[in-house]
This record gives structure tokens, sequence and C-alpha cells, in this order.
């Protein structure tokens, strides 16, 4: 009991510390417990990509890319729609799964949405539920492959992780789809990767306050540091001045803007900017 009542009186003071700073480039809110808690979210932040041995580069606005870019506009319909890992630290293998999925879909052979299921119980260099990371998830992609939704639905919402089947769940055989190569991409290209392929992995260091943004671009202003996230670069912009990268989260619809986010680009903010990551696909 004490717990939950630290937890609300947590939420609130970080709201109210948000939505009364003149300098706020961004709103917070208390959500119902039936959208987040700060529980729930501990338990969704599952990133564990290394990034400290990555160079922290200097951003510089590259020649040719427009001031905003929306891969939701440039593809209509293109990029599946947002996902809720619920009580499993899974964003790892949804962003992995995301990336891949929209890129078959933009290159025009869509084969539907990727299973979240599969990198969970069957890529044994991450941890499930527990976590993982960019590069290893794509490297999964790309030795093994990731089958469809349909095929392996997800089920370890409840933070349970089965065995990696050996057949779909209509007992029908996996087929896998496989990514042609693994890079790691910096703040110098990540824009034009984006705007030729499509959404990449995006990684990030996630603080308390997060969990109550609703709109704007989020900056960090209070709250002690809670975890590495994952989740899908979908985007760029500038939003009253303030330039952000725009991403699909993992924890639904009801979450953010409708599912999605803004969040400071530019100086590396929540080491954000330190390795993007995305194979590329074939028909």
């Amino acid at each position: 009991m004490f717990i939950l009542l630290f937890s609300a009186v947590l939420a609130e003071s970080l709201v109210e510390i948000v939505n009364s700073d003149p300098t706020s480039s961004w709103v917070a809110i208390d959500y119902p417990r039936e959208v987040i808690t700060l529980a729930k979210m501990r338990a969704m932040l599952g990133d564990e990509t290394e990034v400290d041995g990555l160079e922290t580069m200097e951003y510089v606005e590259p020649d040719g890319v427009p001031t905003s870019f929306d891969a939701r506009q440039q593809w209509p319909g293109k990029l599946f729609a947002v996902r809720n890992q619920q009580s499993c630290g899974s964003c790892w293998a949804h962003a992995t799964s995301e990336a891949v999925g929209d890129r078959f879909a933009i290159k025009g052979c869509s084969k539907g949405v990727l299973s979240v299921q599969d990198l969970v119980s069957c890529d044994k260099n991450d941890n499930g539920c527990n976590g993982g990371s960019g590069p290893r998830a794509m490297s999964y992609a790309q030795s093994r492959g990731i089958t469809t939704e349909t095929c392996l639905p997800y089920v370890s919402g409840n933070g349970r992780v089965p065995s990696c089947p050996s057949k779909c769940k209509n007992n029908s055989t996996i087929t896998r789809y496989k990514t042609q190569n693994n890079p790691t991409f910096t703040v110098a290209n990540v824009q034009q990767e984006l705007m030729n392929n499509g959404p990449l992995y995006f990684r990030f260091t996630v603080y308390s306050d997060f969990m109550n943004y609703k709109s704007g671009v989020y900056q960090h202003k209070s709250g002690k540091q809670e975890g590495g996230h994952a989740v899908l670069l979908v985007g760029w912009g500038v939003e009253n001045g303030v330039k952000y990268w725009l991403c699909q989260n993992s924890w639904g619809p009801s979450w953010g803007e409708r599912g999605f986010f803004k969040i400071l680009r530019g100086n590396n903010h929540c080491d954000s900017e330190k390795g993007f990551w995305a194979g590329s696909v074939k028909c």
C-alpha cells in the first residue's frame, strides 16, 4: 500500500513540475492505472544495448534533408499499428520486428505484422521479457529471420516466456524472413536512411517523468533514471522552435500522442543518439 501511495504522489509531483515550468516543451498528465503505472513502465523497459563504447557525434543537419519527415505520411498504410508489450520487457523485440516488418511493406512485399514472440522466445542471444539489444536482435533477423504474428502471436504480455516452438500456432511450418545486413547508423546518416528505406530501432534512457508524457517534445525534467527503452524511429521535425525525433512506442495507443511521442533532437538527449539499427530487406 505504501509503495502504491508513494508512486501516486511521485507521479503527481512530476506532472506538476513539468506543467508549471514555463520553459517546458511538453505536457504531462496522470494516466489511469489501466494505461500505465510506474511499476508497469519499469516492467516494459528492456533495452540492453551497449552504447558506452559508441562515439557521441556532434549533430549537424545533413545536406538534402528536409526540416520535417514522417514515415506515416511518406508511406501511408505501410507502417503497422501501435502495439502494447504489456508486462514484459520486450521493447527490443517490438522495435526490431516493427522496423523489419515496416521495411518489407515499404518495399512492396509485405509479410504482414512480424512476430514479437519469435524474438522473445527464440532469440537465445537476448533475454526475452528480461531485455535485449538492438544489434543482437538485428543479428537474429539477419541470420535466422522473423516469422509472422499470425504464425507466432504475442503471448508474453504477462511476463512469461514459452520455449521456442517448432511449428506455428496452427501447426504449420514456420517461415521466417531475413534482413540482408546489420549496420549501425549514426546521427550523420540516420535521417537519409529513414527517408530511403524506412523506420529504425531507436534506444534511449528513460527517466520517471517520461511515463507522464502526453504531447509536445519530451525533455527530461525530473525523476530518477529507470532503465533503457527501445522504440521505432519514424521521423523528425521542429515544434515551436524545438527540434525533435518522432517515435512509435509500444505502450498502446492510449499513451502519448496515440502511441507516438517526440523527443529532443540534436544533443544526444537521454543518450538517444549513440546508435540506430535496421537491416535492409529484399523481396
